[in-house]
């Protein structure tokens, strides 16, 4: 992001830091936690995948194409973690959400009905926010997680937040210039 952190006008975390990790109960195993965050990834691909139908032919719904197909890659590689760990289906936790939740704690139907009337630069402020909240959990399920194989997992796609959360500033920088 061009100017750095002096630059940056958007949200910021708030609450304690194990907020980041709410769904994600102190005494959960790593089968669990790659449960709980297939689910949050399916949520969070679903919204991006909503936001460039609501953008066709832009910049920004490419962009959040390709963020759906990050979504998708990570849900498959927690799936196989999950798979290897406990042997259960992974959308456990998912089955029959009556009100799904995207990173963050944000409700889904609430995230997409504020983002149809807004500008792009908006948009892409609030989806640097939720992949700025899955990059920390993923590091601190690399913490909590007693598992060699998950806390592998887990950093992999900690790196992976991160390298979304450059190609979101690097759009918001494309947005902010076309405005001066």
């Amino acid at each position: 992001m061009e100017g750095g952190i002096q630059a940056w006008h958007g949200l910021t975390a708030d609450g304690p830091p194990e907020g980041g990790i709410a769904y994600f109960a102190s005494g959960t195993d790593a089968a669990d936690m790659a449960a709980l965050a297939w689910a949050l990834e399916e949520n969070t691909r679903h919204f991006y995948s909503s936001l460039a139908k609501m953008r066709p032919g832009t910049d920004e719904a490419d962009l959040f194409m390709k963020l759906v197909s990050a979504e998708e890659h990570h849900k498959e590689t927690l799936s196989s973690i999950h798979g290897k760990l406990s042997g259960e289906p992974v959308d456990r936790f998912y089955r029959g959400q009556t009100s799904p939740t995207l990173e963050g704690g944000v409700g889904m139907e609430e995230a997409l009905s504020w983002a149809r009337d807004k500008p792009a630069k908006k948009i892409l402020s609030i989806s640097m926010g939720f992949e700025a909240n899955a990059y920390d959990r993923y590091l601190k399920m690399v913490d909590v997680s007693e598992n060699d194989d998950a806390k592998e997992v887990f950093r992999t796609i900690a790196k992976e937040e991160k390298g979304h959360l450059k190609k979101l500033a690097a759009l918001l920088d494309q947005q902010h210039q076309k405005e001066e």
